[in-house]
């Protein structure tokens, strides 16, 4: 939520590693995967290049386990994912 563009990035940057080195698998059992998922959509549709990629990263990430997908589908229309 913060307003500065490197703070966003950073964040987006943490998440997709934390996502990366844990697995989406492990990641989807946790209380906070609802969060988790709709911080990731939120950050791909940032509105700085750097952090959108981070972001749509972990979407696609996410989009290929079950509960995330649902996740996703519920947090956003298909139109933005």
């Amino acid at each position: 939520r913060s307003r500065h563009v490197q703070v966003r990035k950073c964040a987006a940057q943490l998440l997709l590693s934390l996502m990366e080195k844990t697995g989406v698998t492990k990641l989807a059992g946790t209380p906070r995967a609802e969060r988790l998922a709709h911080a990731a959509g939120t950050l791909a549709q940032d509105c700085h290049e750097d952090t959108r990629h981070y972001g749509q990263e972990m979407v696609k990430m996410m989009l290929n386990h079950q509960k995330f997908s649902r996740l996703l589908e519920q947090s956003f229309s298909t139109r933005d994912l």
